[in-house]
């Protein structure tokens, strides 16, 4: 009797373990995965940034959007997303400006804008954090969020309608 009500228990807590597994654990992922603690700290964070003229000069009173990437040299996925960074702004030079910020050298900015994980990518307009993610992603979905916040004047406009982006159309938001 005994036997079987520890075979019982074994098999619930086997079946929770799987539940959890399957079920609640993706979810958890997938949340962080879609940016969405990003975007909190896009639209919570207040808006006077930390007082530092590097900072301030560089993203805060730049004209055009800003991808900042908070990073440190020992983070492998910041290793990772590093060459998607360096496409997107030579692609897009002059129209997006892509800054680092090293959360070793720049704690308070990286204190103020709770970059704790790494690497955590915010993108600015106006000096305002807008969007952002945590983590490694490719290009292309990295990409597809600047494109959200180049306006018309800044968008490439020279490639649309040619063979190599055939149903591209950039919209200002």
């Amino acid at each position: 009797m005994v036997e079987r009500i520890i075979l019982l228990v074994a098999a619930v807590f086997v079946g929770l373990l799987f539940l959890y597994a399957v079920v609640i654990a993706p979810q958890d992922r997938d949340r962080d995965r879609d940016g969405v603690t990003a975007n909190k700290i896009a639209q919570e964070t207040p808006k006077t940034p930390p007082d530092d003229e590097w900072f301030q000069e560089t993203v805060i009173n730049s004209d055009i959007p800003v991808l900042v990437d908070f990073k440190a040299d020992w983070c492998g996925p910041c290793k990772l997303l590093h060459p998607h960074l360096v496409q997107l702004e030579e692609k897009y030079a002059g129209r997006l400006k892509v800054v680092k910020v090293d959360v070793d050298e720049k704690r308070e900015i990286a204190k103020h804008y709770e970059a704790s994980s790494i690497p955590t990518i915010l993108f600015f307009v106006d000096g305002v954090a807008v969007d952002g993610f945590i983590g490694y992603r490719e290009y292309d979905e990295i990409e597809e969020i600047a494109l959200k916040y180049l306006t018309d004047e800044s968008a490439d406009v020279s490639t649309i309608g040619t063979s190599e982006t055939p149903e591209l159309v950039l919209t200002a938001n």
